[in-house]
């Protein structure tokens, strides 16, 4: 192995072993403090993540000028991607004291509303395809169906690249009550748990090369899981948005489910089903664009068609 090689081996070792002590840190003390207080350090944690975070800053700011264009000015768009900051601090300190929420807290902190679009889901027998978005506190509404409602739920997510951070963050999302399936290799046993009548969570709003939809008028990159899943197992997918409120409590809102019915063309099939469920999650996002994931890079995989135009004009 050549020295620079080995020196980047080291870097990205040694930044795996600082971001782990840190979480490892961050959930002792999120343990031991009460969520007004923890609301209050995740601001101050958001605020200091936006100053030193240059490059998530950046991405941010040019996925808003895409999305927005001109509509935003530069001032309204540094002050927006600070909140995203603030929010997903905040949002992690709710993750890293969940395992300490009682069904009574989670209770005080989530209101449900379209209840009766998840039971009549459950009713057709064949499990329950959630689909939401990185946005809001999806972990929070995950802890809520279990512990208070009582349904078996089970995620698919990515493993964080840390082996030991990946353990902490599912060891704590298991305490919550549900199962994760690593992404990647889930989905004989996410048509096992459809099977059994179970709910499956999934996040199908970052960038991916499956099909290419829009999302903010321009052409995003997007996984093609959830409509292969719901053509295979019949099952219905239900939207779900759990948003923060100014009090720090959460609505979760669950929309009207819909069944894929196959046309007999396939790859139609799931262009059109992925391009609604994303403009699903873009009708929510422009409702509160401070609580959507603006730091992953959206658009960064381009259709075939768009590399091809750039590769020969160049």
């Amino acid at each position: 192995m050549q020295p620079l090689q080995r020196r980047a081996g080291l870097l990205k070792r040694m930044s795996g072993f600082a971001g782990r002590m840190a979480l490892l840190g961050l959930h002792y003390m999120a343990k031991r403090t009460p969520l007004p207080v923890l609301y209050r350090i995740g601001e101050r944690l958001g605020r200091l993540a936006y100053r030193l975070s240059r490059r998530y800053r950046m991405v941010a700011d040019r996925n808003l000028q895409m999305a927005y264009g001109e509509s935003l000015s530069d001032g309204e768009r540094r002050r927006l991607v600070e909140q995203v900051f603030i929010h997903f601090a905040k949002s992690l300190m709710e993750f890293l004291v969940g395992d300490g929420l009682s069904p009574d807290d989670l209770r005080r902190m989530v209101t449900l509303l379209g209840e009766e679009h998840l039971r009549w889901c459950v009713q057709q027998g064949k499990g329950t395809l959630i689909i939401t978005a990185h946005y809001g506190n999806w972990e929070i509404a995950a802890r809520y169906l279990t512990q208070c409602k009582g349904y078996v739920l089970n995620v698919v997510a990515r493993d964080a690249d840390d082996s030991a951070t990946a353990v902490l963050v599912n060891r704590i999302r298991e305490q919550g009550g549900y199962r994760v399936f690593p992404r990647g290799q889930a989905v004989r046993a996410v048509l096992q748990a459809l099977k059994r009548n179970e709910l499956v969570a999934l996040l199908p709003d970052q960038n991916a090369g499956d099909v290419f939809v829009p999302f903010f008028g321009r052409l995003a990159g997007t996984v093609a899981g959830p409509a292969l899943l719901a053509l295979r197992s019949g099952a219905p997918i239900l939207p779900v948005f759990c948003t923060r409120q100014p009090d720090n409590t959460y609505l979760f809102e669950m929309l009207p489910p819909f069944v894929v019915q196959p046309s007999g063309d396939k790859e139609r099939d799931v262009t059109d089903t992925m391009a609604h469920i994303t403009a699903l999650i873009e009708q929510q996002v422009r409702k509160y664009p401070s609580q959507w994931l603006w730091l992953h890079n959206r658009w960064k995989t381009r259709p075939p068609e768009e590399v091809h135009a750039t590769s020969t004009a160049s």
